[in-house]
């Protein structure tokens, strides 16, 4: 087998010199997620938290934790997270 080493070497460093441009771009993460990413149906967030839905719904409904959407309520990962620390500490 015969290889070029030279034309490895160039290889290298032309990918070398692509992933260092490709790091300096990387955006940084916002401060805020955003809002779309952050809302889970009652199911999941029932699921992932350990939560009963009609708390869940409660919660969106009365706390404003959430919205309505198609009929179904939608509740935001990020307030719930806060309230469970704030009712843990309580």
């Amino acid at each position: 087998m015969s290889v070029d080493l030279n034309l490895l070497d160039r290889v290298i460093a032309d990918l070398q010199t692509l992933r260092g441009s490709l790091a300096s771009e990387s955006i940084a993460p916002a401060d805020e997620p955003d809002q779309d990413d952050d809302l889970l149906d009652t199911a999941t967030a029932a699921s992932r938290f350990n939560i009963p839905i009609d708390t869940l719904r409660w919660l969106a409904r009365e706390k404003g934790m959430g919205e309505k959407s198609g009929g179904r309520w939608l509740i935001s990962a990020l307030a719930l997270r806060d309230y469970l620390k704030r009712e843990k500490r309580e």
